[in-house]
């Protein structure tokens, strides 16, 4: 049976132990950030926008929780933000 989302809403179909699953979700746009960022900075700033944690961005990086936590207090001083909620703000302005 062909299953068509609702307006505005993607639809993605998987099986779990034979049963048919379909998620809805809304498209969030690419995520664009500022020249001004390091690579690094970067990465990060799209992971802690995506709702990881500064401990699964450090084992993902392979690298250490105060490293990750120094980078997001940079990108936070280089785009003029304080909070986790301002960065998503940031990164979907940006996408504009």
């Amino acid at each position: 049976m062909e299953f068509v989302p609702p307006r505005g809403l993607e639809a993605r179909r998987f099986a779990i132990a034979g049963d048919e699953y379909v998620l809805l979700e809304f498209p969030w746009p690419d995520v664009r950030l500022p020249d001004s960022l390091s690579r690094a900075e970067r990465d990060v700033a799209r992971r802690a926008s995506d709702g990881q944690s500064v401990r699964e961005i450090a084992r993902v990086r392979r690298t250490s929780v105060h490293t990750v936590a120094n980078q997001l207090r940079s990108i936070y001083g280089k785009l003029g933000i304080t909070t986790r909620a301002q960065l998503v703000g940031a990164c979907r302005a940006g996408a504009r």
